[in-house]
């Protein structure tokens, strides 16, 4: 059994005592979060993108800080966010980037990252991410995978639907091609929501700071700051459950 712990929608702000909504400090509940992960011993760190809330380096190099302050570096792997159309991405984090790197092996799993950023907020995988992911799938020699994006591949029924992927049909379409792919994980829209579609799970990960409300208009929602694990078995069967913050 191997443990992945995800990560995603941190918001780092260059100043680490600014506040954003709900009054949270970002850094501050990043750092929570991370506290309660290394009690789970993971075996790898996935990060679903948006670390930096204003592309700045000194958020990036905060989010490494705290990433080696509990002894995760080793264990990291990113994927950039709408939010982190920045240099300071690649140059901080570029080597860890599960979305220009070939799959990461856990055991019998594969995990597969792609980059789905395009204009602002929207979402898009191109044709280079696309053939990337249709050659990685198909060349996999693990017997089962799962597969990291940032924006939502389902309308979420609220206002973050606004802030869409543009070709999601193209990339659902690949995904449901391979039995092996068990799930689909991502962020993007600060809240915990599963769906199920040709036998492969596809499930979204609370954010480490503030959450979003699903209603048609923006709100923000109370739930705690939180992170999904994910159990991996040997033999395909998975787990994924949402903690949260007290």
């Amino acid at each position: 059994m191997k443990t992945l712990v995800q990560i995603s929608d941190c918001h780092l702000f260059a100043d680490k005592h600014k506040v954003g909504y709900q009054q949270i400090k970002p850094y501050f509940s990043l750092a929570a979060v991370l506290e309660e992960v290394v009690c789970h011993d993971p075996d790898m760190i996935l990060v679903t993108g948006d670390i930096s809330a204003d592309g700045s380096e000194q958020s990036y190099l905060d989010f490494l800080a705290l990433i080696t302050r509990f002894e995760l570096l080793d264990k990291l792997q990113v994927i950039a966010g709408n939010h982190d159309n920045s240099l300071w991405f690649d140059r901080v984090l570029g080597e860890f980037d599960l979305a220009t790197q070939s799959a990461k092996e856990l055991e019998n799993w594969s995990v597969h990252g792609v980059d789905t950023r395009h204009k602002g907020t929207l979402g898009q995988l191109s044709n280079s991410q696309l053939n990337k992911l249709k050659l990685g799938l198909q060349d996999c020699q693990s017997a089962f995978q799962l597969v990291a994006c940032h924006h939502h591949p389902f309308a979420c029924g609220g206002w973050m639907d606004k802030h869409e992927w543009l070709n999601r049909q193209e990339f659902t379409d690949i995904i449901t091609q391979y039995t092996s792919v068990k799930a689909v994980v991502y962020g993007h829209i600060h809240s915990q929501q599963v769906f199920q579609k040709s036998g492969h799970m596809f499930a979204s990960c609370p954010s480490t700071c503030w959450q979003w409300s699903t209603q048609p208009e923006f709100a923000t929602d109370p739930s705690k700051p939180g992170y999904n694990k994910i159990l991996l078995d040997s033999t395909g069967d998975f787990e994924i459950t949402t903690h949260r913050l007290k």
